[in-house]
């Protein structure tokens, strides 16, 4: 696999290991024995699993998914970037699927090496029992994060889940070992999507046995409540319900993530990144950036944002919800001739201050689990399970969000398919922009019609009002044009339609 020829090494490895000694390896062989030696070791290889999760969790797999859906419309002036995909016409060459593959299986091969080093250095009896607890938790955290990165790759290039199929519908390629090679006659085809929810499952457990961090608000690193987070978000996706409802319900009624029902509060959680709902949010610095998430909808020096939220999604929300008044931002956008227009811009990623000098990058903490998703993963839920009690619980659930954004909203107990429209709703106006909203179009399985511009004159005309129908092979990412001419053994397993 062409991902795997071009890792040598991880960068962390190559420039901050104090334990390779680049005057005795060559710059490209370094032995794998060497590479985890000390305590010190492994945590400057978690800095860099850590950087890899704020890539993969953010950047271009969110914003990628997110244009290629329904609730941003790009401006006149748009400079086609991400351009394919919003027309809904990529092709294995396009340079999203690409990069969400290469960084998630980086991010793969970093855990990997994490995973067998640690173990090499507990099996060699050397550390004391703290020093023990130390590496255990971080081999744990990267159990956690090697299952992020297959959920990730399972997401985008593979078909929804569903147990009676699975073992006969594509997954993605397994590496559960560090081992680099340039003979692709060792690279791995794709296992069934049976085996790779199966390996994101073992992975959850192995991270289980092994991370011990508490949860804490705003973590900025994982904990076993982000396990729990995850673990039930996998289990949504998988209609594991009961699962699901478990891991989301305990995290719900711990009370450690109270929400926030206040609008200044809620808008520093999104600016200052100050939050007591946010179960894990990875650490950034001006160092240390994260993505810049909000460079596509804001622009203070130009003002000509790429993406414009929809009239559609901006009018969904009520009056008197505090989420209004934080998603969304007017700003005088200057089109052609430079002729303004007021426009309602996206501001869920304004940049926190503490992040720059100066000119404003539009950087964020990536706020990767949230307790406002366990609300929205418990009552689908309990609505899937079915029946009088469960669609109660279900409501009880989705009114408690609701009314935390809106305190004015009333009760108004609904059932069957009106309840399950207020739950898609409600997961679509909390989650707008966090890269959930093309997996979950594509897991509704209904197709859609883009939404309507702010005004269509301004905006981008390719795409607008586009059709996309529940069978639109573009669903499902292609595997990468580079990665099939590099492995072999997938030239034949391309996904249907390219």
């Amino acid at each position: 696999m062409k991902i795997v020829k071009n890792i040598i090494l991880t960068s962390v490895v190559l420039t901050t290991l104090a334990s390779c000694d680049m005057d005795k390896y060559p710059y490209d062989s370094i032995p794998v024995d060497n590479a985890i030696q000390s305590v010190s070791d492994c945590e400057k290889l978690r800095a860099g699993m850590y950087r890899d999760l704020r890539i993969i969790s953010q950047s271009t797999n969110s914003l990628a998914s997110d244009f290629q859906a329904d609730e941003f419309i790009p401006a006149e002036y748009f400079g086609n970037q991400f351009g394919s995909l919003y027309r809904w016409e990529a092709t294995p060459s396009e340079g999203s699927f690409g990069t969400v593959w290469g960084n998630s299986y980086t991010t793969i091969a970093q855990c990997n090496l994490l995973i067998d080093g640690i173990q090499k250095l507990i099996d060699g009896e050397s550390l004391d029992t703290d020093e023990i607890a130390t590496v255990k938790n971080i081999q744990g955290e990267a159990y956690m994060v090697r299952a992020y990165a297959y959920a990730t790759l399972a997401d985008r290039y593979c078909a929804n889940y569903d147990a009676s199929t699975a073992a006969n519908t594509y997954g993605v390629p397994l590496v559960t070992k560090y081992s680099p090679s340039a003979d692709n006659s060792t690279y791995p085809g794709r296992s069934t999507l049976e085996e790779t929810y199966q390996r994101i499952k073992e992975d959850i457990q192995n991270a289980r046995t092994n991370l011990s961090a508490p949860g804490t608000q705003s973590s900025e690193y994982l904990t076993t409540d982000a396990l729990d987070a995850f673990e039930a978000r996998i289990a949504l996706l998988t209609k594991d319900y009961d699962t699901a409802i478990s891991k989301a319900e305990a995290l719900i009624n711990s009370n450690r993530y109270p929400l926030i029902n206040d609008g200044a509060a809620f808008q520093a959680m999104w600016l200052n990144d100050v939050t007591t709902e946010v179960i894990c949010q990875l650490y950034s610095s001006k160092l240390q950036l994260a993505p810049a998430m909000g460079s596509y909808f804001l622009d203070e020096i130009s003002h000509k944002p790429s993406f414009l939220p929809s009239a559609d999604i901006i009018n969904s929300y009520s009056e008197n919800d505090i989420r209004l008044q934080t998603y969304f931002a007017i700003d005088n956008v200057v089109f052609s001739g430079n002729v303004t227009h007021p426009m309602v811009v996206f501001n869920k990623y304004p940049g926190n201050p503490d992040m720059y000098e100066g000119s404003n990058n539009y950087v964020n903490k990536p706020k990767i689990f949230r307790i406002a998703e366990q609300y929205l993963i418990a009552a689908e839920a309990r609505f899937q399970k079915g029946g009088t009690d469960n669609e109660s619980k279900a409501y009880d659930w989705i009114y408690t969000l609701i009314s935390a954004r809106d305190q004015s909203a009333i009760r108004n107990e609904v059932r069957g398919t009106a309840l399950q429209n207020l739950i898609r709703q409600e997961r679509e106006r909390e989650l707008l922009g966090e890269g959930f909203r093309l997996t979950d179009l594509k897991r509704y399985g209904e197709g859609f019609t883009r939404q309507n511009p702010q005004d269509a004159s301004l905006s981008y005309q390719l795409g607008l009002g586009i059709n996309v129908s529940a069978d639109n092979p573009r669903w499902i990412w292609a595997i990468p044009q580079s990665e099939i001419e590099a492995n072999p053994q997938i030239k034949e397993q391309q996904n249907p339609g390219y």
